[in-house]
């Protein structure tokens, strides 16, 4: 017995077709709704928690205040480097054949966020030319600030879209950031470092429940 049979417009339908389809769809619907991965998520946890703590170190005991060595500086600005690429290969595995999205698109919507953390810098240049000292410009202000300026545009990027999740982890960001800058010029590295690992550890842990449910 044939398994194709003919369409309204004359051409050949084959389920068996149709099931491969089908089943190909799913599966890239499912890498889309599971992206990022666990593993990726806990990798950066563990990663930005090395980075931030090896600042800390760095910082730790200085009196007076004089700013994380270059060395713990490379290392965090190096994650930040590999984690975007890692995040942005991840994003395309995910959305391989479900979204067509073109790359100006794409950069358009990072726009505001990398206008945000870029921002950040410019004030602190702003402040050290107006003598603010290094206790505020190398050290509250570059770890709480992009925490707390990335999160709420994050925040509202989430809000416009009424995407919940999202928007409370980009709230939790900026209690992070906030919260942090009680911490000192020295201890914010570590305070931050610490509830960013949390924060994506909850993450991971919420996403695989969610997976479950």
């Amino acid at each position: 017995m044939d398994d194709t049979t003919k369409t309204d417009e004359g051409g050949e339908f084959d389920p068996r077709a149709a099931a491969r389809l089908l089943e190909t769809t799913k599966r890239r619907a499912q890498r889309q709704f599971e992206f990022p991965s666990v593993l990726l998520i806990l990798i950066q946890a563990g990663a930005l928690l090395a980075a931030y703590g090896a600042i800390w170190l760095s910082v730790r005991g200085q009196h007076p205040y004089s700013g994380p060595s270059g060395a713990a500086l490379l290392e965090l600005y190096a994650f930040v480097a590999v984690a975007a690429l890692a995040v942005g290969l991840e994003a395309r595995r995910a959305r391989a054949g479900v979204s067509r999205r073109s790359s100006p698109q794409e950069w358009t919507r990072a726009v505001p966020f990398i206008a945000a953390f870029l921002s950040v810098y410019v004030l602190m240049g702003a402040l050290r030319y107006d003598g603010f000292s290094f206790a505020i410009v190398y050290g509250i202000l570059p770890a709480a600030g992009p925490l707390i300026v990335v999160g709420a545009a994050a925040a509202g990027y989430a809000a416009a879209r009424e995407d919940w999740p999202p928007l409370i982890l980009a709230l939790a960001l900026v209690a992070v950031g906030a919260g942090s800058a009680f911490a000192g010029p020295s201890g914010v590295w570590g305070v931050a470092g610490l509830g960013l690992c949390a924060l994506l550890v909850f993450r991971a842990i919420a996403q695989v429940w969610l997976r479950r449910a």
